[in-house]
């Protein structure tokens, strides 16, 4: 973890990026197939493995693991070996690559990191400079990146799920050239540093993984970004259609809320295109089955999850990694349906990323969730003690400022003064185990939000696995 960690981009560096108004993105794919040189790898590699390329804004990660699981269920000629790529990771950083649905194991993990982390650093061959700035080792995104690259290839999956980082035109995973099919998932504003401020220039980002000739599918957008995303796709002469959202009861989804039947349609429509293409003789009888089990059996933890808390069974825990309003919009109408006709104390454990506006986020939570549902409201850094989720990439701030601004904000939109702020997640843990948990006369539901990476804290400090 240390090798890995030492990858990672640090938040003077990610200002630089930010300031440079993306100049420094337009070589990162050059940069990137160099960097696949210098492993020994081709980009026209990557055609090998069949993938399934996702970006937006809301939603993305989701419809990745509806498509992994549909995809998983496909059994004719064979059972398919399914590759998936993601980001972040809630508490390992090998969750981020997986085979059938499950992280690789440790063993793959320390084996495929350090193949491709020597080859990086051997002198032979020389990495080839794209500019005179070009790094000479791969940040944290990139390396994993070429690392689920290494390990798709050598374990030889038949298809590999490729979830964007950030954007699209100039993510990493954008290397690839020849894609089966390519989804766009909902769209909203969210690293504006990076993609701008309109819904316009994030379409045109998101977009950039549309390629010649191959289908895409979006959902239901904006129509100034899908207007955008329809010139993008004429520009490469791609065919784009618009996904509707799956009616109301036509599958039972293995990811529970509501707005999951958009991420699920999106998902299916994904999996038919790819076996109409690659197995156009399919019976679609099986096809059918395929989907509909996919989609039951989908999980994706840190999304709509709830779980009882093992040490003090009256505390349950919901989770949810909301980072912009779209999703936060989501969340609380998940969680205000998880306590309808209910009586039980409601806890707020709030944090979001430092670039995020945390007032949009409290003031929608606020809206959604019912204003004075929540006894007390937590706030912390998202800072933990496992090494897995040790972060260079944002500010560190003694003073908790961030966190104190959001208490005052929370206290003025919902009238509620219980308030704490905590240095780190696993102090904010402890506190509401200690002061809820330890009551076992009353039954107290505590809802994380605002960050995947608060999420995934809280998931290894209050539930020990994901």
């Amino acid at each position: 973890m240390q090798d890995l960690n030492g990858l990672q981009t640090n938040y003077s560096i990610v200002q630089m990026i930010r300031a440079s108004g993306g100049r420094m993105n337009e070589y990162s794919i050059p940069e990137f197939e160099a960097f696949m040189e210098k492993i020994g790898y081709k980009v026209e590699d990557l055609d090998r493995l069949n993938i399934i390329h996702v970006t937006g804004t809301k939603g993305k990660g989701s419809t990745c693991a509806f498509v992994s699981s549909i995809m998983q269920q496909i059994d004719s000629p064979h059972r398919l070996k399914v590759g998936l790529f993601t980001s972040p990771h809630l508490i390992e950083a090998r969750e981020r690559i997986q085979i059938n649905g499950k992280p690789i194991s440790k063993e793959l993990f320390t084996k495929y990191f350090y193949e491709t982390y020597n080859r990086l650093q051997s002198p032979t061959p020389p990495l080839r400079k794209v500019s005179p700035t070009s790094p000479d080792m791969p940040m944290y995104f990139r390396f994993l990146n070429l690392m689920a690259i290494h390990t798709f290839l050598s374990e030889g999956v038949d298809v590999a799920v490729m979830e964007v980082g950030v954007g699209g035109q100039y993510d990493s995973t954008n290397a690839v050239r020849k894609p089966v099919v390519c989804g766009i998932a909902s769209l909203g504003l969210d690293h504006q540093s990076s993609l701008g401020s309109t819904i316009e220039s994030v379409a045109w980002h998101k977009a950039g993984i549309i390629k010649d000739g191959v289908p895409a599918f979006t959902v239901p957008q904006e129509d100034a970004a899908i207007e955008v995303i329809r010139s993008r796709a004429a520009e490469r002469n791609a065919p784009v259609a618009i996904t509707e959202p799956l009616p109301i009861g036509k599958y039972q989804l293995g990811i529970p809320g509501d707005h999951q039947r958009i991420n699920a349609a999106l998902a299916e429509t994904l999996c038919r295109e790819w076996v109409r293409i690659k197995t156009p003789n399919v019976d679609a009888a099986k096809v059918d089955s395929w989907v509909t089990k996919g989609i039951r059996l989908a999980s994706w933890p840190g999304r709509s999850q709830t779980f009882v808390s093992p040490r003090y069974h009256n505390l349950t825990w919901h989770v949810d990694g909301a980072h912009t309003v779209e999703s936060m919009t989501a969340c609380a109408k998940w969680f205000a349906g998880e306590r309808a006709n209910s009586s039980f104390k409601c806890v707020l454990l709030f944090n979001a990323a430092h670039e995020r506006s945390f007032k949009d986020l409290l003031q929608t939570l606020n809206k959604h969730a019912g204003k004075g549902e929540f006894v007390e409201a937590i706030f912390c850094p998202n800072l933990t003690s496992r090494a897995d989720s040790q972060n260079s990439t944002v500010h560190k701030d003694e003073k908790l400022t961030q966190q104190h601004e959001s208490a005052r904000i929370w206290t003025e939109l919902s009238g509620n003064t219980a308030t704490k702020v905590f240095p780190n997640i696993n102090a904010a843990v402890d506190y509401v185990e200690s002061k809820y948990g330890s009551d076992s006369s009353a039954e107290t539901h505590v809802l994380a939000t605002g960050s995947l990476h608060l999420v995934g804290g809280v998931l290894d400090a209050a539930k020990g696995s994901i």
